[in-house]
């Protein structure tokens, strides 16, 4: 059986809860029967059933209070990481995770001689590596209403990184854009952040115009990062420069929008 999903966590944690309906309805013990595909990704079975799955924002919340209430957050944090990295295959690993869990309890991440296990895990450590990088590598600049960020990320990072940057910029208006995926995270001031998809970064201003207000027409040039970019050079000591070590520590593709590399 082949459930297909959106490209979204709403859409996966949709499609989990209906893998779950349909497991339950099995009368032979269930052997990994059932896959989800996500997106346009797909794969050719022969007599495999395929099922199209509507995203359901009610779904998604049972799925989540279920794996908290029954599994406690840590390993929601790990599965909710996973369903993050951009592995097609993701669902359906952390589909067989779950199963896992749910017979086993909380202790599930000692059992690293499943695949699923081990998989998920693997999964969940490679997103919270790329976000943890880029909650310090994240650059933003002031437009005159809001600060904006770019990023490529490998990783779907916004729904992670989502939390530290309101903790960090309670009082700011901000948006981190990403280029990739086209979508962003918004940020009032002193409000709840939230998701804008399917917008190019030239048509920002007029899509969030009505969230903080017009910018201005034109803005002088920020002399703080003419003095960021003065602080990067100035401070770096020539004798000991290390491009391998810098390369190590801050991999090229980071770079991109790093005001700094610029």
């Amino acid at each position: 059986m082949i459930l297909k999903c959106e490209d979204s966590i709403t859409g996966i944690l949709t499609a989990l809860f209906d893998a779950f309906v349909y497991k339950n309805c099995m009368q032979q013990p269930y052997e990994d029967s059932i896959s989800i595909e996500i997106g346009e990704h797909s794969n050719i079975m022969l007599f495999a059933r395929e099922i199209e799955i509507k995203t359901d924002e009610e779904k998604a919340a049972k799925t989540v209070y279920a794996i908290q209430s029954k599994l406690g957050f840590s390993v929601y944090q790990t599965v909710f990481y996973a369903l993050c990295h951009f592995d097609p295959d993701r669902a359906t690993t952390v589909l067989g995770y779950l199963v896992r869990a749910f017979s086993k309890g909380s202790q599930i991440r000692e059992y690293l001689a499943d695949p699923y296990v081990i998989r998920v895990m693997e999964l969940s450590r490679k997103v919270g590596n790329e976000c943890q990088k880029l909650q310090g590598f994240t650059r933003f600049w002031d437009t005159g209403r809001f600060l904006l960020a770019e990023i490529e990320p490998k990783c779907d990072a916004l729904p992670v990184m989502q939390e530290h940057f309101t903790d960090r910029f309670p009082n700011e208006n901000f948006i981190i854009f990403d280029k990739k995926r086209k979508y962003a995270l918004v940020h009032p001031a002193y409000k709840s952040c939230f998701f804008v998809a399917g917008i190019e970064m030239d048509e920002k201003e007029a899509a969030f115009s009505e969230v903080f207000g017009k910018t201005e027409a034109s803005m002088p040039k920020d002399r703080y990062e003419e003095m960021w970019r003065a602080y990067f050079s100035t401070m770096a000591i020539d004798e000991r420069f290390s491009e391998k070590c810098q390369n190590t520590l801050l991999p090229k593709w980071y770079r991109k929008h790093m005001l700094e590399f610029s």
